[in-house]
Protein backbone atom coordinates (compact mmCIF):
# COMPACT_ATOMS: atom_id res chain seq x y z
CA UNK A 1 0.00 0.00 0.00
CA UNK A 2 2.73 2.33 0.86
CA UNK A 3 4.50 1.28 -2.81
CA UNK A 4 1.19 2.39 -4.41
CA UNK A 5 0.94 5.85 -2.27
CA UNK A 6 4.30 6.77 -3.14
CA UNK A 7 4.28 5.48 -7.41
CA UNK A 8 1.37 7.40 -7.65
CA UNK A 9 2.71 10.81 -5.78
CA UNK A 10 5.44 10.18 -8.42
CA UNK A 11 2.89 10.08 -11.08
CA UNK A 12 1.74 13.31 -10.17
CA UNK A 13 5.23 15.02 -10.18
CA UNK A 14 5.97 13.50 -13.45
CA UNK A 15 2.74 15.17 -15.00
CA UNK A 16 3.26 18.68 -12.85
CA UNK A 17 3.06 20.53 -16.11
CA UNK A 18 -0.23 19.12 -17.21
CA UNK A 19 -3.45 21.19 -15.75
CA UNK A 20 -5.81 18.54 -16.68
CA UNK A 21 -3.72 15.68 -14.24
CA UNK A 22 -3.16 18.79 -11.64
CA UNK A 23 -7.19 19.88 -10.94
CA UNK A 24 -7.54 16.30 -11.03
CA UNK A 25 -5.56 16.22 -7.80
CA UNK A 26 -6.83 19.40 -6.63
CA UNK A 27 -10.44 18.44 -6.59
CA UNK A 28 -9.64 14.81 -5.51
CA UNK A 29 -11.13 13.05 -2.20
CA UNK A 30 -8.04 11.96 -1.31
CA UNK A 31 -6.08 14.68 1.41
CA UNK A 32 -2.60 13.49 -0.33
CA UNK A 33 -3.66 14.18 -3.87
CA UNK A 34 -4.45 17.59 -2.88
CA UNK A 35 -1.51 18.01 -1.20
CA UNK A 36 0.36 16.73 -4.13
CA UNK A 37 -1.24 19.52 -6.21
CA UNK A 38 -0.62 21.97 -4.07
CA UNK A 39 2.79 21.99 -3.70
CA UNK A 40 3.71 23.28 -7.65
CA UNK A 41 4.03 27.03 -8.60
CA UNK A 42 2.41 26.03 -11.99
CA UNK A 43 -1.06 24.65 -10.04
CA UNK A 44 -3.33 26.62 -12.40
CA UNK A 45 -5.68 29.91 -11.05
CA UNK A 46 -8.80 28.05 -10.55
CA UNK A 47 -7.05 24.82 -8.53
CA UNK A 48 -5.00 27.87 -6.03
CA UNK A 49 -8.54 29.48 -5.55
CA UNK A 50 -10.40 26.01 -4.64
CA UNK A 51 -7.06 24.81 -2.48
CA UNK A 52 -6.90 27.99 -0.44
CA UNK A 53 -10.30 27.07 1.62
CA UNK A 54 -9.43 23.31 1.67
CA UNK A 55 -10.64 21.91 5.17
CA UNK A 56 -6.57 20.17 5.59
CA UNK A 57 -3.78 22.49 6.92
CA UNK A 58 -1.53 20.21 5.53
CA UNK A 59 -3.16 21.17 1.61
CA UNK A 60 -3.08 24.86 2.37
CA UNK A 61 0.05 25.25 4.37
CA UNK A 62 2.66 24.20 1.34
CA UNK A 63 -0.05 26.34 -1.49
CA UNK A 64 1.22 28.98 1.11
CA UNK A 65 4.61 28.62 0.50
CA UNK A 66 5.18 27.88 -2.81
CA UNK A 67 2.26 29.16 -5.03
CA UNK A 68 2.97 32.98 -6.13
CA UNK A 69 -1.23 33.73 -6.47
CA UNK A 70 -1.90 32.32 -2.96
CA UNK A 71 -4.08 34.45 -1.45
CA UNK A 72 -3.02 37.04 0.55
CA UNK A 73 -5.73 36.16 3.20
CA UNK A 74 -4.74 32.64 3.25
CA UNK A 75 -1.05 33.41 4.46
CA UNK A 76 -2.74 35.69 7.22
CA UNK A 77 -4.87 33.38 8.34
CA UNK A 78 -2.32 30.41 8.42
CA UNK A 79 0.35 32.69 10.35
CA UNK A 80 -2.66 33.80 12.85
CA UNK A 81 -4.19 30.26 13.45
CA UNK A 82 -1.44 27.69 12.13
CA UNK A 83 0.55 25.73 14.99
CA UNK A 84 3.52 24.50 12.72
CA UNK A 85 6.60 26.54 12.72
CA UNK A 86 6.69 27.36 9.07
CA UNK A 87 4.04 29.41 9.50
CA UNK A 88 5.95 32.67 10.85
CA UNK A 89 7.94 32.48 7.97
CA UNK A 90 4.87 33.33 5.41
CA UNK A 91 5.31 36.91 6.56
CA UNK A 92 8.24 36.55 4.20
CA UNK A 93 6.05 35.90 1.27
CA UNK A 94 5.69 38.58 -1.34
CA UNK A 95 1.94 38.28 -0.85
CA UNK A 96 1.66 38.04 2.78
CA UNK A 97 -0.49 41.89 3.33
CA UNK A 98 0.61 44.71 4.86
CA UNK A 99 -1.76 47.46 4.19
CA UNK A 100 -4.85 47.29 6.83
CA UNK A 101 -3.05 45.58 9.32
CA UNK A 102 -2.00 48.66 11.98
CA UNK A 103 -5.96 48.82 11.98
CA UNK A 104 -6.82 44.97 12.22
CA UNK A 105 -4.41 44.40 14.82
CA UNK A 106 -2.73 47.38 16.79
CA UNK A 107 -4.93 46.04 19.92
CA UNK A 108 -5.10 42.21 18.86
CA UNK A 109 -4.66 40.13 22.62
CA UNK A 110 -1.86 38.01 21.11
CA UNK A 111 1.58 39.56 20.38
CA UNK A 112 1.76 37.60 17.38
CA UNK A 113 -0.75 39.57 15.57
CA UNK A 114 -0.15 43.31 17.49
CA UNK A 115 3.58 42.39 15.73
CA UNK A 116 1.88 42.65 12.22
CA UNK A 117 0.60 46.25 12.99
CA UNK A 118 4.55 47.27 12.10
CA UNK A 119 4.23 45.59 8.98
CA UNK A 120 1.39 48.58 7.40
CA UNK A 121 3.04 50.70 5.97
CA UNK A 122 0.21 53.32 7.21
CA UNK A 123 1.43 52.92 10.40
CA UNK A 124 2.55 56.05 12.16
CA UNK A 125 5.17 56.92 14.18
CA UNK A 126 3.10 57.48 17.15
CA UNK A 127 2.08 54.12 16.93
CA UNK A 128 5.31 52.76 16.70
CA UNK A 129 6.08 54.62 19.74
CA UNK A 130 3.57 53.02 21.36
CA UNK A 131 3.76 49.36 20.35
CA UNK A 132 7.52 50.12 21.53
CA UNK A 133 5.95 50.00 25.18
CA UNK A 134 4.11 46.45 24.50
CA UNK A 135 4.42 44.58 27.57
CA UNK A 136 5.85 41.38 24.86
CA UNK A 137 9.81 41.94 24.41
CA UNK A 138 8.47 40.19 20.69
CA UNK A 139 6.86 43.35 19.90
CA UNK A 140 8.70 45.66 21.28
CA UNK A 141 11.60 44.67 19.47
CA UNK A 142 9.67 44.59 16.25
CA UNK A 143 9.05 48.18 16.99
CA UNK A 144 12.96 49.06 18.11
CA UNK A 145 13.88 47.71 14.49
CA UNK A 146 10.85 50.35 12.82
CA UNK A 147 12.37 53.15 10.92
CA UNK A 148 9.42 54.64 11.87
CA UNK A 149 10.34 54.78 15.71
CA UNK A 150 10.98 58.31 17.06
CA UNK A 151 14.68 58.71 17.93
CA UNK A 152 13.78 59.48 21.33
CA UNK A 153 12.55 56.61 22.09
CA UNK A 154 14.72 54.29 19.96
CA UNK A 155 17.62 55.73 22.23
CA UNK A 156 15.65 54.61 25.11
CA UNK A 157 15.17 51.28 24.08
CA UNK A 158 18.73 50.92 23.93
CA UNK A 159 18.64 50.38 28.03
CA UNK A 160 15.96 47.50 27.23
CA UNK A 161 17.56 44.30 28.19
CA UNK A 162 15.20 42.33 25.87
CA UNK A 163 15.60 44.49 22.68
CA UNK A 164 18.97 47.19 22.95
CA UNK A 165 20.35 44.67 20.74
CA UNK A 166 17.52 45.51 17.99
CA UNK A 167 17.31 48.98 18.79
CA UNK A 168 21.25 49.40 18.30
CA UNK A 169 20.67 47.80 14.83
CA UNK A 170 18.06 50.44 14.01
CA UNK A 171 19.46 52.51 10.77
CA UNK A 172 17.92 55.70 12.17
CA UNK A 173 20.15 55.37 15.37
CA UNK A 174 22.00 58.49 15.58
CA UNK A 175 25.81 57.99 14.85
CA UNK A 176 26.63 59.45 17.95
CA UNK A 177 24.43 56.93 20.21
CA UNK A 178 26.56 54.56 17.97
CA UNK A 179 29.65 55.52 19.22
CA UNK A 180 28.30 55.49 22.56
CA UNK A 181 27.65 51.97 22.22
CA UNK A 182 31.35 51.62 21.12
CA UNK A 183 32.73 53.13 23.57
CA UNK A 184 31.01 51.40 26.48
CA UNK A 185 31.67 48.09 24.85
CA UNK A 186 35.24 48.95 24.61
CA UNK A 187 35.40 48.75 21.25
CA UNK A 188 38.55 51.20 19.85
CA UNK A 189 37.22 54.23 17.01
CA UNK A 190 37.87 53.75 13.74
Amino acid sequence: MGEDRVDTRWRVWDAREDPDVLRRCARSAHTWLRRSAAVYPGLPEDCVELLAGDADFGVRLPLAERHPLAPPELLLDLYLNGTHRAVASLVSRPQFPAAGLAARFADAPEPGARVLALRDPGATPALVERLSRDPAARVREAAALDRRLPVARLVELLEDPHVGAAAACNPELPVTEMRALLDRAGVPGL
